[in-house]
């Protein structure tokens, strides 16, 4: 089943798929230094436009949650390290 986007919800769509990409984080589903999906698939799997898939990633990057690579693609980023960061 292919996730849905709520758009009557006071949630942007954009925000709705970056909150799914996070659960995949905590749960572990998308491990660090790996690629999360492409913006082709967000697209495919949600079925937004490109604009919203890129404001998706994005967002995930600015709550760093992710980092990406020119030209190779979007990763997971160790929050855990981030985190001992912020603490000292």
């Amino acid at each position: 089943m292919s996730p849905s986007i709520d758009y009557e919800a006071p949630t942007p769509p954009y925000q709705q798929i970056a909150a799914e990409i996070i659960r995949d984080i905590k749960s572990g589903t998308l491990a660090v230094d790996r690629p999360i999906p492409s913006e082709s698939s967000l697209i495919q799997r949600w079925g937004v436009a490109r604009d919203t898939a890129r404001r998706a990633v994005r967002h995930l990057r600015e709550l760093g949650y992710v980092y990406t690579v020119p030209q190779r693609g979007t990763y997971v980023r160790d929050r855990s390290e981030a985190e001992r960061q912020d603490a000292q």
